[in-house]
């Protein structure tokens, strides 16, 4: 943590946690979403049972009986979004802007800094490249009068 005070102005700079890029939880799914909602409207539509689903589909009926409770309780187009990984909750989505608004404050602190530092040099040129400067006035007379070492 660096902390400098320059003009009146508090910056105070904190090393921001490393992010890891975020895994999937779990195997991923053996089938695309848009199959099974196509698996459970045909079961539906053409009231099959689950066996007839299950030889149809070559899946387990025990499969076929899961996916059609999920889709009765409304579940099933929220399961299918977290499948695709396109939804992302409403806290963790707030987690990653905060760290992302860290990261940018962090470096607009690091901006900041180097610019003081730079005018602070530029500053440091200009009063030496006066002190040298090559005509004679009042200020520097005393110089002049004494000659070359």
């Amino acid at each position: 943590m660096i902390r400098r005070q320059q003009s009146g102005v508090k910056m105070e700079i904190k090393n921001p946690p490393v992010l890891k890029p975020k895994k999937q939880i779990g195997r991923a799914p053996k089938y695309t979403p848009e199959y099974y909602m196509m698996m459970v409207k045909h079961i539906t539509d053409d009231k099959l049972t689950f066996r007839e689903a299950a030889k149809i589909y070559n899946v387990s009926h025990g499969t076929v009986c899961h996916w059609l409770k999920l889709y009765k309780s409304g579940k099933l187009p929220n399961r299918i979004k977290k499948a695709k990984g396109m939804v992302e909750s409403q806290d963790n989505q707030i987690y990653r802007m905060d760290n992302y608004i860290k990261t940018l404050k962090h470096e607009i602190a690091e901006l900041y800094l180097e610019n003081l530092m730079l005018k602070k040099a530029q500053e440091f040129s200009q009063q030496q490249k006066k002190l040298s400067s090559s005509a004679i006035t009042s200020e520097n007379l005393d110089q002049w009068r004494k000659g070359a070492k």
